[in-house]
């Protein structure tokens, strides 16, 4: 039995665990050091498949053992073993050594996403502190930007003196974010909202009547039956989540623009700076709207279906018009335009924050960590799509027009997710 934390040093914990996981030199210069190995594009590309089939195969029986079991001694795990991953690297510099470490960082992928957010969620709505998880997760995501881009600035300059430090100091990040994470309590919620004791993390797992695959089965249908849950989770893998596989091509696009190498990691700073920025506006963004639904008056925000409609609207009206300045950003190839593109990322990270509260509000304590990482791994799926389409268009145009593309499927995800939640408001008119 563990005495509940105040909420504020939760918060505290859970900023410190986002710097620290995010803080790894060897994140800007690994496809480096892959070719330094001796890999060739084709290697690399497979390194990168077999990571997103990691995350794959774990994601879903990762939220459940975090429901089942601990979700902090979940989370620490993973991050130990990407840590493992790591050293994986450093030991064993061959193409078996890199894949090996990708499927290490890949399952701690899987164990973490879901898992992260409903650690920090439920022990918040224990004390009565739920309305601070969209302003903590908004500060995280700044947090976690910052540490990226620290790690972008640092990791080359320490990457060119020595590979080995690169990859020490990054082993050093995550076990030291592993630590911080078990200062985090385990806290479950029963239907009633009340806090239950404290999960051990050395304690066993509790026996249940069902069957592991029975229980995630009914998990799944349990979540399916939430009023408006899958809808928001397709918009989200065909809205919100194509900002994160865009991405993927920045440094490309940068280069595309004449970019040199050596400020190819400043242009990347910039961009996800402007993220960390959109992750602390995410909750002035959730105000904005919120206000601008009572204004329009139609109904009382006393009414808290009405509240998350008229928010998950102003989420999707949001990506629409950030898709849209992405759009102009890139379609005319114009450096006076450019900024646009840097603006679109800010836009969406907020969304993004606002999006995955969304998630959390809407699914239940018990199987919390289960169903945000289905929704993760339609994430992943999605992204995977996503991806392949992206590079076809690269391969058939060129890297630019990624971007565009990008953009129409986002207002389009956008598009058809408010015209659901039109046509559900016309069938089911205020009484």
């Amino acid at each position: 039995m563990g005495r509940p934390d105040h909420p504020q040093q939760i918060i505290r914990h859970y900023l410190l665990f986002r710097f620290l996981q995010d803080f790894a030199l060897i994140y800007p210069v690994y496809a480096i050091m892959f070719r330094n190995a001796g890999l060739n594009y084709k290697d690399i590309g497979l390194l990168f498949a077999i990571w997103a089939g990691a995350v794959m195969v774990l994601e879903i029986p990762s939220g459940f053992l975090a429901d089942l079991w601990s979700r902090r001694g979940t989370v620490s795990i993973a991050l130990l073993l990407k840590a493992a991953g790591f050293l994986l690297w450093w030991m064993h510099p061959t193409f078996a050594g890199f894949a090996a470490g990708f499927v290490l960082w890949g399952f701690q992928e899987a164990l973490s996403s879901g898992t992260t957010e409903a650690l920090l969620f439920d022990p918040l709505k224990a004390g009565g502190q739920e309305h601070e998880f969209v302003r903590a997760s908004g500060l995280g995501m700044l947090l976690a930007r910052i540490a990226v881009g620290l790690a972008m600035v640092l990791g080359a300059w320490v990457f060119s003196r020595s590979e080995a430090w690169a990859l020490g100091l990054s082993v050093v990040a995550m076990v030291g974010a592993a630590a911080v994470v078990l200062r985090i309590p385990d806290i479950r919620l029963s239907p009633d909202g009340a806090g239950d004791a404290e999960t051990p993390i050395g304690g066993t797992l509790t026996p249940r009547v069902e069957t592991p695959s029975r229980r995630i089965i009914t998990t799944v249908r349990s979540a399916a039956r939430v009023p408006g849950l899958v809808a928001l989770v397709l918009f989200g893998a065909f809205g919100t989540a194509v900002y994160g596989v865009l991405d993927e091509f920045d440094a490309l696009f940068a280069r595309f623009h004449g970019v040199p190498v050596a400020w190819i990691g400043v242009w990347g700073l910039v961009r996800l700076t402007g993220e960390g920025v959109g992750g602390w506006f995410a909750p002035r963004l959730a105000r904005i709207i919120r206000l601008r639904a009572v204004r329009r008056g139609a109904r009382s925000l006393v009414d808290s279906g009405v509240e998350s409609a008229g928010l998950e609207r102003g989420i999707a009206g949001w990506v629409a018009a950030a898709s849209l300045l992405l759009a102009a950003g890139t379609v005319f190839g114009s450096r006076v335009l450019l900024p646009l593109y840097f603006v679109y990322y800010a836009m969406m990270a907020a969304a993004e924050v606002l999006y995955h509260a969304e998630v959390q509000h809407r699914i239940e304590s018990s199987g919390r960590a289960t169903v945000a990482s289905i929704v993760s791994s339609v994430y992943t799926a999605a992204g995977m799509g996503q991806i392949l389409l992206f590079g076809w268009v690269a391969d058939r145009w060129s890297i630019a027009m990624i971007f565009p593309v990008g953009a129409v499927l986002s207002a389009t995800a956008a598009a058809g997710y408010l015209g659901w939640h039109r046509a559900r408001s016309h069938a089911s008119p205020p009484a």
